[in-house]
């Protein structure tokens, strides 16, 4: 994994020869098998977005997925994955189709703002200002930094349904992308989010029948029924419970066809997700400080001192001094003094005091990055030598309970219980990207960054870094492994069932085969600790 500088190396890998057929379309493949003709595979990623490990957990032990169960039970596994921060749709998918982390990517947030480019004149530079959750959203194919290659494009015989990142699709493989527009409108204004997954649950359903390798479907309802009530609330359950028997009509397709044993399914989630009890409206708290901030939707701020890039709701990248284009970010030193912002004090110090802040990130000049909390500060850094240190100055704000210096693997297992789980690595690479801001806001439990213009009203969100927005399931109908996995490393064992080759630059590593060891009857079950 590239940690925290590999901007300059090349991400570009072989991919597997096509199957034959024109680009763009299936190859020809019948149902039926000669003797000792191998079966090609399959692999169907199935994305319930927002979905928390534990609630998921909760449902199938109680008996309410029997179909998730069968596939479990009936020699695959249930486990978690680690997600990557900010947790945040559209984002939080790049690890899974691309296998590199959104600062690999340099797609940072949901939100961004080109730093070299904006100087001030709002309509003029209004392309160096990014918002995904609007009409820009076409625009996240092409901010993938260039050297990265989707698996779309490394398998031609990929199908996606209410993807956001679209790279090496045709239109004939992104069949439900008006749908995705017109029900995403309807869910989000109208609270009713269930039309969506049944329009992705007919494409799947449909495409099984024609000759793809892979299937990606994304299905919202959870999410926003998530934001409308809370992770737990009965719509929430009621569309889990509606995935459950889409999963259970695939596998019976799928069996049919005699196709059941080489097909690989998966069905994980983007993020989790915490009820919010009290906004705090960030762009507002700096405006409260004298300081003109621009932010969306409203970008129209006359000579900004600050910009503030909200994400989820639960984090926030803050840019200072706008009207002054530069390349590089300024220090946290520099920060803190009031000029920075054009404030009369230490807004760092101001915004670690308010409860709904958990911690504050940004680069030192000695080249490390400092983590800030009412606690105390830490600095995190990463060495020549792929290790990642983590040093408590005057307090432990990641709670990792004192100094200590790790492989990036070794940093996943020791703190994958704790509040704030992989969070060196996560913000290490939050710091990859040319495109993140000077600072990284992350919220506290219960609070989220965005009020005045969150319509509908948010109960629920994710955005943040901690446990129950980064830990996510991961269940499978082929074992798991025994080691801990991020979000990124399901891309190489993806392509690794599919018999494509796995690029070499990329963040995501191999460490599982799925098919390997196969045996009915003893899936993996290794449940967490309990979610706040």
């Amino acid at each position: 994994m590239g940690i925290p500088d590999s901007r300059g190396m090349d991400r570009h890998g072989e991919s597997h020869s096509p199957a034959g057929g024109a680009p763009g379309s299936p190859p020809d493949r019948t149902r039926g098998n000669s003797s000792g003709d191998r079966r090609l595979r399959r692999c169907f990623l199935l994305l319930v977005d927002g979905l928390r490990p534990d609630v998921a957990e909760g449902l199938l032990e109680a008996g309410r997925l029997p179909h998730l169960a069968a596939m479990v039970q009936g020699g695959g596994g249930v486990t978690r994955a680690v997600t990557s921060f900010p947790t945040t749709t559209s984002v939080s998918y790049l690890p899974f189709l691309t296998g590199c982390t959104p600062g690999g990517c340099n797609v940072p947030s949901i939100r961004w703002l080109d730093r070299t480019a904006y100087d001030g004149r709002w309509w003029r530079n209004r392309d160096a200002v990014r918002s995904y959750c609007g009409y820009q959203a076409g625009l996240l194919d092409s901010d993938i930094d260039p050297r990265v290659r989707t698996i779309f494009e490394l398998v031609p015989e990929s199908i996606a349904f209410f993807t956001m990142i679209t790279r090496g699709l045709t239109p004939e493989r992104d069949p439900a992308r008006r749908a995705r527009v017109y029900w995403a409108a309807i869910g989000h204004y109208l609270f009713w989010n269930q039309p969506s997954d049944d329009v992705v649950a007919r494409h799947l359903l449909r495409a099984v029948d024609q000759s793809w390798k892979f299937f990606f479907a994304q299905f919202p309802a959870v999410d926003g029924y998530t934001h409308q009530s809370s992770p737990e609330a009965p719509k929430v359950i009621r569309a889990l419970e509606r995935v459950d028997r889409v999963v259970g009509r695939l596998r019976a397709q799928l069996a049919a066809r005699g196709e059941l044993e080489e097909s690989l399914i998966l069905v994980v989630s983007d993020h989790g997700a915490t009820s919010v009890h009290t906004h705090l409206d960030l762009p507002e708290w700096f405006r409260r400080r004298g300081v003109p901030t621009l932010s969306h939707p409203i970008m129209w701020q006359r000579a900004p001192r600050a910009a503030v890039m909200v994400a989820g709701n639960g984090s926030a990248m803050v840019y200072a001094r706008l009207t002054e284009p530069r390349t590089a970010r300024w220090s946290i030193e520099r920060l803190r003094h009031p000029d920075a912002f054009g404030s009369h004090s230490d807004l760092i110090a101001e915004l670690v005091a308010d409860p709904a802040v958990a911690l504050v990130v940004g680069e030192s000049e000695d080249g490390g990055l400092r983590v800030v909390s009412s606690s105390g500060e830490a600095e995190v850094r990463s060495g020549d030598d792929a290790m990642i240190a983590y040093r408590p100055m005057t307090g432990d704000p990641l709670e990792i309970g004192g100094a200590r210096t790790l492989t990036h693997r070794e940093w996943l297992e020791q703190t994958w219980d704790t509040r704030f789980p992989d969070a060196p690595v996560q913000i290490l690479d939050q710091f990859r990207s040319s495109r993140t801001g000077d600072l990284v806001v992350v919220g506290r439990e219960g609070f989220d960054f965005r009020r005045r213009y969150e319509i509908p009203e948010h109960k629920a969100g994710h955005g943040s870094m901690h446990r129950a927005h980064m830990q996510i399931p991961l269940w499978s109908s082929h074992p798991l492994p025994a080691e801990r996995l991020r979000s990124a490393d399901l891309f190489p064992s993806m392509l690794a069932w599919l018999g494509v080759t796995v690029p070499a630059d990329i963040d995501g590593e191999l460490l599982w085969r799925p098919g390997r060891n196969r045996r009915a009857g003893s899936p993996v079950h290794r449940v967490a600790a309990a979610l706040p």
